[in-house]
């Protein structure tokens, strides 16, 4: 029997982490926090870890393997990334829910609770794992093969890692696989704070969130439970333990029909507006959602605060219990998929925005230029990309591929590839996909994504701001850009020369100008500026803003520009400026 045991043991040590995080897998950190992460496997490993072991069944009755994983608590990541609520009548956090999402777009809701009012070590996400094989394998002698050979056969299969282990749950269908973006999420519910004296509610309705209600004003009809629980808040301090009845939140809530989805979360408000969240996992799968209580008494008599309270026996804390509760609110965190319009930064990848990556966490598929598909692949979680916007324009100016098309035959050919890359984004946000299209720079700011897609998705497209080489360019100049009229005019070549008479005002008020994607067409555009700007006017060049390895700025005069120009081997990345405020 000893030499079993050890042989077991020795089993479980062997395999236990023989499953690793790939070293390119990245998991990003958003939301209403004040210090959005992007984590990599290496940094996760920095941080202090636990080890769990999982049973893994489904509620569809899918047994998944045995595994003993070590990762670092949810707790500690959120804790890093330092959530900040934005402004709210309700300040305190118990109202957040946190969604998990993996790189397939599969989700698991979790609330604030549940992470910061259990033990650590019940929610972590891994980065190793291994299985934990069965000292005796020979179960032909008491189960036919069909029964014991799956569930062998499970401990077999690859752990897709970083995997987020919520340890605690009996059915384990929120324990999820390669996730990539984590999003702590404040409820747009509005709530009143008010200050009240004896707190009081004599009944609370209940709301599907979809425009049914259920008013209780008693809790008879519903089976009754008892729990003990220890009065101790994080502000407070301990304050005794008490002993409450009512009635299951669980029960209550099945049979008011208000269902069972996982992408939903219980919303429970006092009367005074003090707002707790409690996810569909903790109450319909985790052993101790049937103890979650609606309570209406305490050591056998009526509450002394309100007639209900929320009380959760299993909380290390007492600071998600509800009183004098007066409404409970189902909502549904799915939301409508959209498109994304991310501004990368305009070069180096350190000028990414940290509100950029976090959105990039919430995408489900990317169309991205291959520069910034290989760029900014650790940001991009291993998500599918479904094309390059920039191919039928590389491919036109190089002409590979096209030999031979006359200019019509060409622009035929592209109406048909914007069509279907059309058709793919439409495609994949009918499927419940969030799609976000990676832009150079600002992407409000002459970008060719407005002229092909805009009219298609207006109304499903959400912009994320990104620093410009308009930005860029500035810091490089220095110096006041409009220290003569105040003004300082952003434009591009075939603007100006449709609308000469802006040139000449801009001229004859001292105002600044910087103009985009002009040294293509430097020859056309300085025999233009040279009709109402004199020889001598200053001219700068910022070449290659935001490249660190590149960057640099040429000082010329209108004159001398085509000059000075022709002695650089940059032909497209130059911003130009022109005005007296550049001396």
């Amino acid at each position: 029997m000893v030499r079993r045991s050890v042989f077991a043991l020795f089993m479980v040590v062997v395999c236990a982490w023989v499953l690793r995080a790939s070293p390119l897998a990245a998991l990003t950190i958003g939301g209403v926090v004040r210090q959005p992460l992007n984590l990599s496997t290496e940094d996760l490993a920095r941080f202090e870890s636990a080890t769990v072991r999982l049973n893994e069944l489904t509620r569809d009755n899918r047994f998944r393997g045995v595994f003993a994983y070590r990762g670092v608590p949810l707790r500690t990541l959120l804790e890093f990334a330092s959530v900040q609520k934005e402004e709210s009548s309700f300040g305190k956090p118990l109202d957040l829910a946190v969604v998990v999402r993996n790189k397939e777009g599969k989700r698991t809701v979790l609330s604030w609770g549940e992470i910061f009012h259990r033990n650590p070590s019940e929610i972590v996400v891994a980065t190793s794992a291994g299985p934990i094989v069965p000292h005796h394998t020979n179960c032909g002698e008491c189960h036919d093969a069909k029964i014991y050979e799956p569930a062998l056969n499970q401990l077999k299969r690859k752990v897709g890692l970083p995997k987020l282990v919520v340890a605690n749950d009996f059915f384990t269908d929120r324990s999820l696989e390669d996730i990539v973006h984590i999003d702590v999420m404040e409820m747009k519910q509005k709530t009143e704070k008010r200050q009240m004296g004896k707190l009081f509610s004599p009944k609370f309705t209940v709301l599907d969130g979809k425009g049914r209600s259920v008013e209780v004003s008693d809790l008879s009809g519903y089976t009754r439970i008892e729990a003990d629980k220890k009065n101790i808040s994080d502000g407070r301090g301990y304050h005794g333990w008490r002993r409450y009845s009512g009635v299951s939140l669980r029960e209550l809530l099945t049979k008011t029909a208000m269902g069972q989805d996982a992408d939903t979360v219980v919303l429970a408000s006092s009367i005074d507006g003090y707002r707790v969240l409690i996810s569909y996992g903790e109450l319909f799968l985790s052993p101790g959602g049937e103890r979650i209580m609606i309570a209406d008494g305490i050591r056998g008599r009526p509450l002394e605060e309100g007639k209900f309270a929320l009380i959760l026996p299993d909380d290390t804390s007492d600071d998600r219990t509800a009183k004098a509760l007066s409404r409970i609110e189902i909502v549904s965190l799915k939301g409508k998929p959209k498109f994304y319009i991310i501004g990368m930064g305009c070069a180096d990848t350190s000028l990414i925005t940290l509100e950029a990556i976090s959105y990039m966490g919430k995408a489900d598929v990317f169309i991205a230029p291959d520069d910034i598909r290989m760029r900014f692949a650790k940001y991009m979680g291993g998500k599918p990309v479904l094309f390059d916007p920039l191919r039928m324009h590389i491919a036109r100016m190089t002409k590979k591929g096209n030999q031979g098309l006359s200019e019509a035959e060409l622009k035929e050919k592209m109406d048909r590839e914007n069509e279907q890359d059309i058709q793919k984004i439409k495609d994949a946000l009918d499927a419940g996909k969030s799609v976000a299209l990676l832009e150079y720079g600002d992407p409000v700011v002459y970008a060719a994504w407005q002229h092909r897609f805009q009219r298609s998705f207006k109304d499903q497209i959400e912009i994320v701001p990104g620093l410009s080489a308009f930005n860029a360019a500035n810091a490089m100049i220095g110096g006041n850009l409009a220290c003569k009229a105040g003004s300082l005019v952003l434009t591009v070549p075939r603007a100006l020369a449709a609308n000469e008479d802006m040139v000449k005002a801009v001229s004859a008020g001292g105002d600044t100008m910087a103009v985009f994607i002009g040294l293509r067409e430097l020859k056309t555009l300085v025999a233009l500026l040279q009709r109402y700007y004199p020889e001598t006017t200053p001219v700068q060049i910022a070449y290659k803003a935001g490249y660190s390895n590149g960057r640099h700025i040429v000082k010329t005069t209108l004159g001398g520009v085509i000059a000075a120009a022709e002695k650089e081997n940059e032909r497209h990345l130059g911003m130009i400026y022109i005005g007296p405020c550049l001396q």
